[in-house]
């Protein structure tokens, strides 16, 4: 066991080192988005052996730990921006190490990535039972982004540093592990992802009252590790499917309350509670409802929508 361990963490460090190397290499082409309420920056990158990546770089939350405060106000350098009387603006200059940023590096990618962190205009669809069935299943079928890394996690290939909790059932189980966009360790971000274990469930569309006792599971067994291994309470975490979401294997998002996350409201999430209540309420509601999200402009999914809604 510990020479696999080894190799593992051989393999890693190589591979380490060829991000490292091919990011070195690589040169600014174009910003894709930013989003200044969340502190992101998508910034498109080609390199010389002519592939294509994105760096997903987003600024961290303060620590709250009491060494890294004290640290911060020791290594602080204040510049003066303005004051007036007992008020003060000032730019800061802190410890590098304070100021890390949480990044993804995607590469090499393809169009599909590139037009899905490009910045757009929105617009809403109202999908309904007949419309998904005659665009956004088939839209699924040949758009949808490569599950590669998803089975990887399931099948404990990667990431298995990232691994939470898991119920190893094949019909009710899921992994719970960190999302990437997560440093593991500021409780005030906290995100992880609880993917379930059956295949052939892409969305909150293909859910019927058979399936509640997997949701059952997922969010019952993912709040109580949560609680055991972050000390965050039921009501202090967010749970929701995205609507579309961003791979079409079924997973729910789970957030700290405090966090503000990207896609996590309104046009873009329903909460798990909500979608248990409603096959509760009726186990066919996700095959009878009418659905409501948005999609960019020049997205395919749009396009599709737009081209189907002309006829």
């Amino acid at each position: 066991m510990k020479r696999i361990a080894d190799e593992e963490l051989v393999r890693e460090e190589r591979a380490e080192e060829s991000t490292q190397k091919w990011l070195q290499d690589a040169k600014f082409q174009e910003i894709l988005g930013a989003d200044s309420s969340h502190k992101s920056l998508f910034v498109l990158l080609s390199h010389p052996d002519g592939s294509q990546g994105i760096l997903l770089a987003n600024k961290s939350p303060f620590s709250e730990e009491k060494s890294d405060i004290e640290k911060l106000l020791a290594t602080a350098q204040l510049q003066e921006i303005s004051r007036n009387d007992i008020f003060g603006s000032y730019n800061i200059e802190i410890d590098p190490k304070l100021n890390l940023l949480k990044s993804q590096l995607i590469y090499p990618i393809n169009d599909r990535l590139i037009a899905k962190y490009r910045q757009e205009e929105k617009f809403v669809i109202r999908e309904t039972p007949e419309l998904y069935e005659t665009v956004t299943r088939p839209y699924i079928e040949k758009y949808q982004l490569n599950l590669n890394w998803v089975y990887n996690c399931l099948e404990k290939r990667s990431e298995v540093d990232k691994i939470v909790f898991e119920d190893p059932d094949n019909e009710n189980g899921f992994v719970l592990l960190q999302d990437i966009k997560w440093d593991g360790k500021t409780l005030e971000n906290l995100y992880v992802l609880a993917i379930c274990h059956r295949h052939g469930l892409k969305s909150v569309r293909d859910l019927t009252g058979d399936d509640l006792e997997m949701l059952y599971n997922m969010r019952d067994k993912s709040l109580e590790a949560i609680n055991q291994k972050y000390g965050l309470k039921t009501d202090q975490i967010k749970c929701y499917f995205h609507y579309q979401p961003s791979f079409y294997h079924l997973h729910v998002h789970f957030i700290n309350l405090k966090y503000d996350a990207p896609a996590s409201t309104t046009m873009s999430a329903i909460l798990l509670d909500d979608v248990i209540n409603n096959l509760e309420l009726n186990p066919e509601h996700y095959k009878k409802s009418t659905l409501t999200f948005t999609r960019k402009n020049g997205d395919k999914l749009m396009e599709m929508f737009r081209e189907a809604l002309k006829n």
